[in-house]
């Protein structure tokens, strides 16, 4: 409960302290251990806004300490530093560009830097986000497949660093279209002699380079970037691994990302987001689809589910009490697979679970948010900065 409290104060301390800022910093909290960095530092795809009213000047400096916790983490103590500046300085209609640069530490010895950034250029008609990262991260594998044992659970670790440049050009209105190029490389698998790493020839466990490119499609129409209430977001990507691209692996990833946002009244909000994730080819252990997490499937650990191809859903229902302080019921429902013919009707996995919310900055809708997450063989109690989606 302490650490809880703590935890509180921290992020209200330093979030409350800045709300003058809008759309300044966006810290998106999505676990992603496919890159081995699980908070990524980035501003939401392209948020709408309403540009008729001036941007309020941005200060130049942020910095701050934060702590986290997750099934996969543990607690996690930190801080980042942003930069903020305009692109074109007199032009009040684009967003504020950054530079952040992340660090955290976990009670499970995980160490993660990230250094990232977005700038929006004038009139927002092109926009470039780049994120580099290192970490070792002790983790957990269950091996490949939609009905692995929970017993089955095997504890290993890995080195890794990663690089993603991208460049997005506006086609027509809230439509983006873009290209990102991707480096990842990564140490050795270290694991048990003969376990699961050995026994199911898992592709990438000696490490190695991935290298590959690919264009993204991006709408978004969201009227908020931390917690909308309206609008709609969809983003498609297409990733080409080779080693004409100095990939030391064969294969092709393509992801979508749907989210829909309804406001049933000025206290209430619907929320739907659909994921896939596909992978063809010679497809290395780290860029494997993972079921679980603290933002899909919660109350499941992250990566508990692995296989080549996913498709998860999720619902939540959000609704303001009193003051800063609001409450969600969640449910998702999902399933990983070796190919696309070989999803199964019975094979979804479920998981479902409530939390309340803390707005550190009610002008921005920035939640502090803790969730309970109920699953087969386990749950998670999840402390988080922004929504799940």
């Amino acid at each position: 409960m302490r650490s809880a409290l703590f935890t509180f104060f921290l992020l209200s301390l330093s979030v409350s302290s800045f709300a003058w800022q809008r759309e300044h910093i966006h810290v998106d909290t999505i676990p992603s251990k496919k890159d081995l960095v699980p908070f990524n530092i980035k501003i939401p795809q392209l948020p709408h806004r309403d540009t008729t009213t001036p941007a309020p000047e941005a200060k130049n400096l942020l910095a701050f300490p934060f702590a986290v916790r997750s099934l996969e983490t543990d607690w996690g103590f930190g801080g980042i530093a942003a930069r903020f500046f305009k692109a074109e300085k007199h032009d009040t209609t684009i967003r504020t560009s950054d530079v952040n640069l992340l660090g955290l530490y976990t009670l499970r010895s995980q160490l993660i830097l990230v250094l990232s950034s977005t700038v929006f250029f004038p009139k927002e008609d092109n926009i470039a986000r780049f994120q580099a990262s290192y970490s070792y991260y002790p983790d957990d594998f269950w091996g490949l497949g939609n009905h692995t044992s929970f017993t089955a659970k095997e504890g290993f670790s890995q080195k890794q660093f990663f690089i993603n440049p991208v460049f997005l050009k506006r086609i027509h209105g809230h439509v983006y279209f873009g290209l990102s190029y991707e480096f990842q490389h990564t140490g050795p698998v270290t694991y048990p002699a003969g376990g699961i790493f050995d026994k199911e020839n898992i592709i990438g466990r000696h490490g190695g380079n991935t290298s590959g490119f690919g264009p993204i499609l991006s709408w978004d129409t969201r009227n908020n970037a931390y917690s909308p209430d309206a609008g709609g977001f969809a983003e498609i990507q297409f990733e080409y691994f080779d080693k004409y691209l100095g990939s030391d692996f064969n294969f092709r990833l393509l992801s979508i990302d749907l989210r829909k946002f309804f406001r049933l009244s000025a206290k209430d909000v619907l929320a739907f987001q659909g994921l896939g994730g596909f992978t063809f080819g010679n497809t290395p252990f780290r860029k494997l689809e993972e079921l679980g997490g603290a933002d899909m499937m919660r109350g499941y650990y992250g990566g508990r589910f692995t296989d080549k191809c996913l498709m998860a859903y999720q619902a939540e229902y959000r609704r303001f009490l009193f003051w800063r302080v609001g409450m969600v019921a969640f449910a998702s429902t999902g399933e990983v697979a070796p190919t696309l013919g070989r999803f199964e009707l019975n094979g979804f996995h479920s998981a479902y679970g409530g939390g309340l919310r803390f707005a550190l900055s009610k002008e921005e809708k920035l939640n502090l948010r803790v969730d309970y997450g109920v699953a087969k063989h386990s749950n998670a109690f999840t402390v988080q900065l922004r929504e799940a989606f």
